[in-house]
């Protein structure tokens, strides 16, 4: 809370006051120390969406939820396909029954002097890719289950300004904040899907590498999605269990969320596959699960 006697935000509660128009928060400034009061109903609420290590949103529907994922997006960058980012977009918005969120590298986020760079591979400076990112999901704001960060946006503002551009991000879209990997339960018509996502960390030419690992820490997951590395695919993981006193077929699946870059320059220097551009598509209802590239 701001002082309104000197403007610092150096101040404390200290205690609740009834007066004529109901219960009021009082505050003390510990750099004027004066105090002052202001009546609980307008208090300014301190936003923090961070979903803590341990904590599972959920999200409920009585009808299909399709879940997209836009991961890797890297706004700003020269290689951006733009084109396959609206098409995402266009498709989310004309579908009532599509939700979607942010899996990092939403931006491209070179800052000045990074690893001697200094800007090149992006076609705008980072805070011109923010509004932009902002401006691009505009249509699709609404839909947006949470954001999560990446090693280009997350990473790079956290290590270099101790500033998480994402956790802004979120709060701009007023929606949750993942930091981490976790659970999200989805809920449709009452039965309950676990999603598990994160952003990744590993480049491994073999994507479910690392799929793996998360699947062995997060058991109770039914769809395991991770960006990163560009790949994109989306394959059905099956496994026997036992219902009663007969064996029972158990399906996971295994998400690797893909990107919007095209080939870009570093990826020519290192000679890395060409990968195509898109994202997937996880859909919930009372029958099941569906996963599909786009």
């Amino acid at each position: 809370m701001i002082c309104p006697h000197c403007s610092s935000m150096y101040t404390k509660k200290d205690g609740k006051r009834k007066r004529k128009y109901g219960i009021a928060q009082k505050y003390k400034c510990k750099s004027c120390t004066k105090n002052f009061s202001i009546p609980l109903d307008t208090e300014v609420k301190e936003y923090d969406p961070t979903i803590q290590p341990g904590e599972v949103l959920t999200y409920s529907s009585n009808k299909v939820v399709r879940v997209h994922c836009l991961t890797d997006i890297h706004l700003g960058a020269r290689e951006f396909d733009v084109r396959k980012f609206s098409d995402a977009v266009t498709t989310i918005a004309k579908d009532p029954h599509s939700v979607w969120f942010g899996n990092g590298d939403m931006i491209e986020m070179i800052p000045p002097g990074y690893k001697a760079i200094s800007g090149r591979g992006q076609i705008q400076p980072p805070e011109d890719q923010y509004l932009s990112f902002l401006q691009a999901v505009s249509p699709i704001k609404d839909k947006c289950l949470f954001v999560r960060g990446g090693n280009h946006d997350f990473l790079r503002s956290y290590v270099i300004l101790d500033f998480d551009v994402c956790k802004t991000l979120s709060a701009e879209l007023n929606v949750p904040y993942y930091q981490y990997p976790g659970y999200t339960r989805i809920s449709v018509k009452g039965k309950d899907y676990y999603l598990v996502s994160g952003h990744g960390k590993s480049g491994a030419k073999n994507g479910d590498l690392e799929l793996d690992r998360l699947a062995s820490i997060y058991s109770d997951g039914d769809v395991f999605v991770l960006g990163h590395n560009h790949q994109l695919y989306a394959k059905p993981v099956d496994s026997i269990r036992v219902e009663g006193d007969e064996e029972s077929l158990k399906r996971r699946w295994y998400v690797r969320g893909g990107s919007f870059l095209r080939y870009a320059a570093y990826a020519r220097y290192a000679v890395y596959p060409v990968i195509r551009t898109g994202w997937v598509t996880m859909e919930f209802s009372d029958e099941g699960i569906r996963c599909w590239e786009n």
